[in-house]
């Protein structure tokens, strides 16, 4: 298989600390691109030029990062299944909220990367107040993130969190919310999120 990828994209971050959780990193072939200047393949793969994209051992692109996870879920298992019944709602409801803040947060880098002359203040003022809600619900259900197994939700709470320290280490997040620091502190420490983390430089 063959992932296309960028080392500071956590779209691709969760899909990388996935395959590791899941013990089959090193039969994916990371391809790091960039999706703003695409070689052909990435194209023939993707049109659309986003990545994560995922090119299985059977020639199928797949071209989101929820559903690479899905695919690989599926394929090789190894992560933790969601729960049943109403707790399974509950847990797809929070991982859309994670999923939200990387959304958000994303969102903001690209505004900001703008030229000052035309960066749009409401747009990233609303972009923070949205993350900043979010953090206030990921900490007031933070029990429904494990501490011993690692599933989807986890893999997408963890790469948000640390997304945000990366990108926008101006929301301050983790003082709003301790009991979910404690959680991503620990989080952090597994050999997939050290391997994953974005270069400094």
């Amino acid at each position: 298989m063959r992932l296309y990828c960028s080392p500071t994209s956590p779209y691709s971050r969760k899909v990388r600390v996935a395959l590791l959780e899941q013990g089959i990193g090193e039969s994916v072939e990371l391809v790091m691109t960039d999706p703003f200047d695409p070689p052909p393949e990435l194209l023939a793969a993707n049109p659309m030029s986003k990545i994560p994209t995922l090119v299985t051992d059977r020639g199928e692109a797949l071209p989101d990062s929820n559903l690479i996870l899905e695919y690989l879920q599926a394929r090789h298992g190894g992560l933790a299944p969601l729960p049943r019944g109403r707790r399974r709602w509950a847990a797809l409801r929070l991982q859309r909220i994670a999923e939200g803040v990387i959304d958000a947060a994303v969102a903001t880098v690209y505004e900001r990367r703008r030229p000052e002359s035309i960066v749009y203040i409401p747009f990233l003022d609303r972009q923070a107040l949205a993350i900043r809600r979010a953090i206030e619900l990921l900490e007031l259900e933070n029990g429904a993130l494990s501490r011993d197994e690692v599933g989807v939700l986890e893999i997408t709470a963890a790469v948000a969190l640390s997304y945000l320290d990366f990108r926008l280490p101006y929301i301050e997040w983790r003082g709003a919310a301790p009991a979910l620091d404690a959680w991503h502190a620990a989080f952090s420490q597994r050999a997939s999120m050290t391997e994953t983390a974005p270069p400094t430089a």
